[in-house]
């Protein structure tokens, strides 16, 4: 008699370390389910893919250590409500959680929002959630960073981080587009609400993610170290296009676009070190292309082979800093917020810092570049070399004593 076959006993689900996201997908969910997908994976991390689809997130979606958050490229959306802005009637003091409005607040429990004054912005403004409205009064998830005044125009609003990673390891963003509220004209929300808000973390990738229209930045990676942002593109943000800034180490920002943002193109802010910005395109921006450079103690940083085009203020400006270099770079028809203000490339109170290879021209009808490269304030030490400046009445400036223009085609 053969043998009968073995029962097989059915096991516990275990976790999947690749998820798709549409299995999760919940309307009524403040991510529309994502977050639940990223929660599903198991703790060594994985993979969520996040097919074509238009994503309304109503608070922040966090990616943890070890996880690739991909998308069906441009058709995936991730998008946000219009803004609103309550004031507050009272002030708050550190360490509070109740925010009293001037009026009915417009918020629902469980969404995202951020609170600051005139005063107290930035690293100094709190983000949390909603955990409660009774009235006029908010209840907040997380304590007050700082205490606001109301006659300093303390505020909170409805803005958030699309996505936001703080002290991970190995995360991957790729392939997917934000979009801010639809021709949005307000404020420009300072950095911490950027679309993409990486901080401290350590091995970043973000590829191939474009950001339209967003109320602040749209890509910031703040402190950490080895990250790249390449393939990405920025448009129409009300702040910079991307801000690496707080101290980031050795990163690499290459083969992107930024143009049309209110701010920068492109903004170095403080203490970024050994990093990279190269082979993009930014243009039309309200400042400049690439800005920031050397600011705020950055150090050895290269910026090669970008184009900076039509940019309200100057192609590139490297101002306070020192050991930078720039070379390779296209400055074209810049200064157009007020012609002949702003060169192609300022070198302002830089010093021990090499300009080499660059060309400076405008193609306007009426030109508004009007100067090349300019070395000004406590500049010197630096090495301007065989840079092309076309059509400039000002071609290249040198104040620095021991600085150095050499081989320059003028």
């Amino acid at each position: 008699m053969p043998a009968m076959p073995a029962r097989e006993i059915p096991l516990p689900d275990a976790p999947r370390d690749e998820v798709n996201a549409g299995d999760f997908f919940d309307r009524e969910s403040m991510t529309c389910g994502l977050e639940d997908a990223v929660a599903s994976l198991p703790e060594s991390g994985g993979r969520v893919r996040v097919p074509a689809g238009t994503y309304l997130l109503r608070k922040t979606l966090y990616v943890p250590s070890r996880v690739s958050l991909v998308g069906d490229g441009p058709a995936t959306v991730l998008k946000i409500r219009p803004l609103q802005v309550a004031y507050l009637a009272k002030d708050i003091r550190k360490g509070g959680r109740v925010l009293t409005c001037k009026t009915r607040p417009p918020f629902r429990v469980g969404e995202g929002i951020g609170v600051c004054d005139d005063k107290h912005r930035g690293w100094w403004g709190t983000h949390g959630e909603v955990e409660r409205v009774v009235g006029n009064r908010v209840w907040m998830s997380v304590p007050f960073n700082r205490r606001l005044l109301a006659r300093d125009n303390a505020r909170v609003v409805n803005l958030f981080p699309c996505i936001w990673a703080e002290g991970e390891t190995d995360i991957e963003i790729r392939d997917l587009t934000i979009k801010g509220p639809e021709d949005y004209e307000g404020d420009w929300w300072d950095f911490t609400y950027s679309a993409m808000h990486i901080v401290g973390c350590e091995r970043v990738r973000v590829l191939n993610c474009s950001v339209f229209g967003w109320p602040s930045d749209g890509f910031g990676i703040q402190r950490g170290c080895d990250a790249q942002v390449a393939h990405c593109q920025a448009h129409g943000c009300r702040g910079h296009g991307f801000h690496p800034g707080t101290g980031l180490a050795r990163s690499v920002w290459s083969h992107n676009i930024g143009k049309g943002n209110g701010g920068d193109g492109y903004y170095f802010c403080a203490r970024v070190h050994h990093s990279v910005c190269s082979d993009s395109v930014f243009s039309e921006n309200g400042q400049h292309g690439i800005g920031g450079v050397a600011n705020g103690g950055d150090h050895h940083n290269i910026v090669s082979n970008n184009v900076c085009s039509y940019n309200g203020m100057c192609g590139i400006d490297a101002n306070r800093g020192d050991e930078q270099v720039i070379t390779g770079n296209l400055l074209l028809s810049n200064s157009r917020a007020e012609k002949g203000t702003y060169p192609g490339i300022r070198v302002q109170d830089l010093t021990h810092s090499i300009v080499q290879g660059n060309r400076c021209a405008d193609d306007q009808e009426k030109p508004t570049q009007l100067k090349g490269i300019e070395e000004s304030g406590e500049s010197d030490y630096n090495l301007i070399g065989s840079n092309l400046c076309v059509g400039m009445e000002e071609a290249v400036t040198v104040v620095g004593r021991n600085s150095r223009a050499e081989g320059n085609l003028v």
